[in-house]
Formats: structure tokens, C-alpha cells, sequence
């Protein structure tokens, strides 16, 4: 039976596609089938996180009827399928959000696995929402700014109208900061469980740079643990932490400098 995970944050900036990248790759270390759906049709980048650099054919294909689901699905890792949405604004000038056939759309693409992380554009966008199946599990991502805690409260009550179930939040890119809300300020105010808190690291920068997850790059680092912790809360599984190589890197440093 098919699983859909959207991800949603009420404005930009919050890292929630560099996220929705990095978690799917994270889901499928545990032999999940993931399918990775950049519904951002005008601003998208999950291509480019993705290392998809001009793709043949995207998501605004499909939607003006030039080409179908399977042409638009990319196997970037074993068990990781991404379907990106494009770039072109003459392709998206054809596109009607009128007569999209959402329902269709999903429909064609459940067949190609079985966890499908859905990564949606910031703030509201009813066009959507409505293709959003109706046992799809929401999860919020924000940062620990006041700004993106007050618009994340405001998507909130927009999915509760919408009667979409909301799982939690994820707070992304978290730094200590007496500046910022903290963890426990954030759940006060949204009044749903935190999924997890992914720590700012330069290490996602890196990745991204090279078209790789950060999970790949650098798996024993603070948030490759983070992002494959949240992803094995998410599927029930248990995940021990990758401690770093303190011992090579000693290694590695003796040898540098001449000792045995």
C-alpha cells in the first residue's frame, strides 16, 4: 500500500527541499522504494539538489499533456526515484492549474513505489493542496525564526481546514541562539509532536554542490545522523548513530607529521 509524506513550510528559505532530498535518500538505506515529487511549479530546484541538470522531460511536461509520468521518472540511486517539475516558464505558461487532473497524476505514480515524499511550495497554494491524496501525512518544516514559526502556524490551520492529517514538525537548520525559539517555544505554539531537529551544518552545502545527499557525503557527521534518525522514527526502525573515526583521523595526523 502506497505511503504519501508531503513536506510543507509556510514561506522559503527553511531548507524543506534540500530536506525532502536528503530524507528520501535516508528512507531508502532501510530498502524502502522512494519516490521524491517536486510540486513547486514555479520556483522548483529538487533538479538541481538532485544532481538532475537539465532534464528531458519534468513535471510541467505531463501537465501540458506532451508527456506521461514514466517519461519524467529518474532513478538517481537504487530504490530513489525523483520526479522533477522543470524550470522553463514557457512550458509553464501553457499549464491551466484549472484542469489539472491531480488525481490522475497520482494515481500513474504510485506504481513506482511504495514511500512517495511529496515536496510542496512554500505558503499556500490551494492549486495544490488539492492533489494531495487524502491519507497523505503532513509534516511541517521551519527554522527557529519567529517569521517562519508564525507563517508554519498559519499552514497549520490551513491543512486542519483542509482536513489533512498533520504528523509533526521538523525543525531544520537549527542552531543554538538565546536570539531564536527554542525547541520546546516552537512546540508550545504549533501544538504538534517535533519529528526531529536537523542541526545547520556546512556539510549539506557540500553535498548539495555536488549533487549528492549529505547522508552519502558524510554519514558520520551531525546531520546525516539527524536526517536518518528522522527517517527511521518515520518508518518504525531502529538506527544507531555512525560515530566518527576519531582513531583514523589520529592515524592520519601522526602520519602527517612524521610519527609512527
Amino acid at each position: 500500500m502506497s505511503r504519501f509524506i508531503a513536506l510543507a513550510s509556510g514561506k522559503g528559505g527553511v531548507g524543506r527541499t534540500s530536506l525532502t532530498f536528503n530524507l528520501g535518500v535516508a528512507m531508502s538505506l532501510f530498502n524502502e522504494k522512494i519516490v521524491m515529487l517536486d510540486f513547486d511549479l514555479v520556483m522548483a530546484n529538487m533538479d538541481i539538489i538532485a544532481g538532475l541538470l537539465n532534464p528531458e522531460a519534468t513535471l510541467h511536461d505531463v501537465l501540458v499533456r506532451d508527456k506521461s509520468i514514466e517519461d519524467c521518472i529518474y532513478e538517481i540511486n537504487q530504490g530513489v526515484n525523483v520526479v522533477p517539475t522543470g524550470i522553463h516558464f514557457e512550458t509553464l505558461k501553457n499549464i491551466n492549474p484549472n484542469y489539472i487532473s491531480w488525481n490522475k497524476i497520482m494515481s500513474e505514480v504510485s506504481q513506482y513505489g511504495d514511500t512517495f515524499l511529496m515536496d510542496l511550495p512554500a505558503g499556500i497554494n490551494s492549486n495544490v493542496f488539492e492533489g494531495i491524496p487524502r491519507d497523505t501525512e503532513i509534516i511541517l518544516v521551519t527554522n527557529s525564526t519567529m517569521p517562519a514559526v508564525a507563517d508554519t502556524l498559519k499552514l497549520k490551520i490551513f491543512f486542519k481546514e483542509f482536513n489533512l492529517k498533520i504528523s509533526g514538525f521538523v525543525l531544520n537548520m537549527w542552531y543554538d541562539d538565546k536570539f531564536l525559539l527554542s525547541a520546546n517555544e516552537i512546540k508550545s505554539i504549533l501544538e504538534v509532536p517535533m519529528l526531529g531537529c536537523i542541526p545547520y551544518d556546512r556539510e549539506m552545502e557540500r553535498s548539495m554542490a555536488l549533487g549528492k545527499s549529505v547522508v552519502e557525503i558524510n554519514p558520520s557527521s551531525p546531520i546525516s545522523n539527524a536526517i536518518m534518525q528522522l527517517a527511521a522514527g518515520l518508518l518504525g526502525k531502529y538506527y544507531k548513530p555512525i560515530e566518527p573515526d576519531k582513531k583514523g583521523i589520529i592515524k592520519r595526523l601522526k602520519k602527517f607529521v612524521g610519527l609512527p
